[in-house]
């Protein structure tokens, strides 16, 4: 998928690693990542993670108590990644000059790009969450942040928008398109019938539908 010039050097940000304990702690949970999403949390085992990591098994009890103690670390590492990748991609001065279909392109492209890319961002995410409500507490508030984030950004064009009740309709666009992209992600769960067509196909019907119900006067090819 090509990027529109807006996202074109965004990219998933990671805190910096400073010394041999941190990069060994990051190498566990990298393969930890990968591991929860090829064969799910239940059936990997410690084990399993340290041979991917080209470590010891006692390399990992040395930094993680058990395999839920990685899990949560795994959690606590995607919340930091998450807020300072939304920091970065909500920066008003980013979108200097961009309208609602620029914005909304950008949104889509990033969104599916990353999830493409690491699966096990998104997965170890909810399965961290899943059974304790204070995770889970957490995971709805980075959600929320972004698209909180990504409201006040489209709300500042709002003069672009002809729907009668602006806030509804971008309130009403941000659940429709993260739902559509969770569809297109989680084929392996959810049936969609867009499956043979493009990732750029997919942004450019969506950006259609969400034109469309914020009657924006959008001929469909400037969100580039």
């Amino acid at each position: 998928m090509v990027r529109s010039r807006w996202i074109s050097d965004l990219h998933w940000v990671r805190p910096g690693q400073q010394d041999r304990s941190r990069k060994t702690q990051e190498s566990l949970l990298d393969a930890a990542e990968i591991l929860f999403t090829e064969k799910g949390v239940e059936a990997t085992t410690v084990a399993d993670v340290a041979e991917r990591a080209g470590c010891s098994v006692g390399s990992v009890y040395h930094h993680f108590r058990d395999k839920k103690a990685l899990l949560y670390a795994l959690f606590d590492r995607m919340s930091e990644e998450f807020r300072a990748t939304t920091r970065a991609a909500l920066d008003p001065a980013r979108w200097h000059g961009a309208s609602i279909a620029d914005l909304l392109r950008g949104y889509l492209e990033f969104s599916i790009e990353l999830g493409r890319e690491r699966p096990g961002f998104k997965y170890g995410g909810v399965e961290a969450a899943r059974n304790d409500p204070v995770l889970r507490e957490r995971l709805a508030e980075l959600n929320a942040e972004l698209s909180e984030g990504l409201s006040v950004l489209l709300l500042e064009r709002g003069r672009e928008i002809r729907h009668p009740d602006p806030p509804l309709a971008v309130a009403f666009v941000l659940d429709q398109l993260a739902s559509m992209v969770k569809t297109r992600l989680d084929e392996r769960l959810m049936a969609t019938r867009l499956a043979a067509r493009s990732d750029d196909e997919f942004v450019g019907e969506a950006l259609r539908s969400a034109a469309a119900y914020l009657e924006l006067q959008w001929d469909g090819e400037q969100a580039r």
